[in-house]
């Protein structure tokens, strides 16, 4: 539940479910990001990637914040950048490695290398799985790094599969996309608090992107075969199609799929309702019915595209990158909603991943933005015996209080206390030195809350 904090916690208020509608169902513009991180990937072999940032209210553009920051060079083909705990990891592909980046300075705060000749090298994503943890995956490694946040370590890894690129979690697994460099059909679930394969799972030819829809569900883009031989040759017979699959994140099944035809590629959930398929340019997915909107969102050529977080009175804007080569400048286009070009700017070369940063907001969209953005995650395991995993998202930094409470609303823990920035974040509860029986874990940010429930089986 979220709910405004107007009186002293009670019991009363434990097990009830409250919805508070706290302003107008729509409005007419967006809730833009402070700061638009581009990572442009370079040329192979150049080490000349680097990162471009925008600033949506003013229309300024910073090129190549990182060698300013840093007095050195980004690397080699930087292909994704993910958020944790406030900092911005920048996966550079062939230099092995990944910066740790602060959003504000664009100083390198750590260097954590993906051991090239033990693991096979080559991290093509990274994703934050529990508090001080991460999976790298390795595309030539056929494995996933396993990463110590706090230190920096690789720690261990976890053989999956060939060509793993993509990767998601939803409840206590991970799902990576094996694309076997073209060859492969498979998505791979890890279980996250034993570091070990489950099962993997046969979703079409050629998978590479990954999205998880708002229930829960993981949605595996396969790309189909493009039809080249060894030879590099087409071949008609080998081409084969795109499909959308779709694995129940609770039963480890496929709950379902339909084909999109030709060979489409990221795909990003806007609402409950509705994704962004890159789809010879972009088309729009009717969620409910599971087809693609015939007529095209934005019918033009893109290398990659992102979409603003959002919220249910607010329409998002949508951001793709154009890429003419890998010698010259590529573009990033901002558009809206309703598919008309908002503005552009110059990127460096190869622009591919994109990351929001969203600072501060105040007044009304302030209160817009907590109200729908935070976020509390169901704990993992649950039932749990001893330890369970905690997940909270926060959409502007401030203090964060964690606590738990017993069926009497009596407080038995606080698991966080004290400020933490935007972004998702996670503990662990350890009930050792407790009974049996239901729990509530409540998180208070400013002047709201949200409580779940969780059980403790001993």
């Amino acid at each position: 539940m979220i709910q405004r904090i107007h009186a002293p916690f009670t019991i009363s208020a434990l097990f009830l479910i409250f919805i508070t509608s706290l302003v107008p169902l729509r409005m007419a513009t967006a809730i833009q990001p402070d700061k638009v991180f581009v990572i442009n990937e370079g040329a192979f072999g150049q080490a000349n990637a680097s990162v471009t940032v925008f600033y949506p209210s003013t229309g300024e553009r910073v090129s190549d914040v990182f060698s300013a920051g840093n007095d050195r060079l980004l690397g080699d083909v930087a292909n994704d950048a993910q958020w944790i705990n406030g900092k911005l990891y920048i996966v550079v592909n062939n230099s092995h490695k990944i910066e740790v980046v602060d959003p504000q300075s664009y100083k390198s705060k750590q260097t954590i290398f993906i051991d090239s000749d033990t693991h096979g090298g080559s991290p093509r994503k990274i994703l934050q799985v529990a508090p001080d943890k991460a999976y790298v995956t390795n595309l030539f490694g056929n494995n996933i790094s396993v990463i110590d946040l706090a230190s920096g370590a690789e720690t261990g890894t976890i053989d999956v599969g060939p060509g793993p690129e993509g990767i998601v979690r939803s409840g206590g697994f991970a799902f990576v996309a094996l694309s076997g460099l073209g060859q492969g059909n498979e998505v791979a679930v890890i279980d996250i608090e034993r570091d070990e394969l489950v099962t993997r799972l046969e979703v079409g030819d050629n998978p590479v992107h990954l999205a998880v829809a708002p229930d829960g569900n993981v949605w595996s883009v396969a790309t189909g075969n493009y039809g080249f031989d060894d030879n590099f040759q087409y071949d008609p017979d080998l081409e084969t199609f795109g499909q959308i699959v779709i694995i129940n994140s609770a039963t480890l099944e496929i709950s379902g799929r339909f084909e999109t035809g030709g060979h489409p590629g990221k795909l990003v959930f806007v609402d409950e309702d509705h994704a962004l398929l890159q789809h010879d340019g972009l088309r729009l997915i009717d969620v409910d019915n599971l087809s693609l909107i015939e007529e095209p969102f934005l019918d033009r050529t893109i290398y990659s595209f992102d979409v603003t977080e959002h919220i249910h009175v607010s329409e998002p804007s949508v951001y793709i990158t154009v890429v003419p080569d890998f010698a010259s400048s590529g573009r990033v286009i901002r558009y809206g909603y309703d598919g008309e070009a908002v503005d552009s700017f110059q990127a460096g070369i190869g622009p591919g991943a994109i990351a929001f940063w969203y600072q501060e907001a105040t007044g009304l969209e302030h209160d817009i933005l907590i109200a729908d953005r935070i976020r509390l995650n169901q704990n993992y395991p649950n039932p749990f015996n001893p330890k369970t995993f905690i997940s909270y998202e926060l959409p502007v930094g401030g203090h964060v209080r964690l606590d738990v409470y017993d069926t009497l609303g009596r407080l038995v823990a606080t698991l966080v206390d004290g400020r933490v920035p935007a972004g998702d974040h996670a503990v662990t509860f350890n009930a050792a030195g407790f009974v049996s029986g239901l729990y509530l874990y409540r998180l208070s940010f400013e002047d709201y809350s949200i409580s779940r429930q969780m059980l403790l089986i001993k």
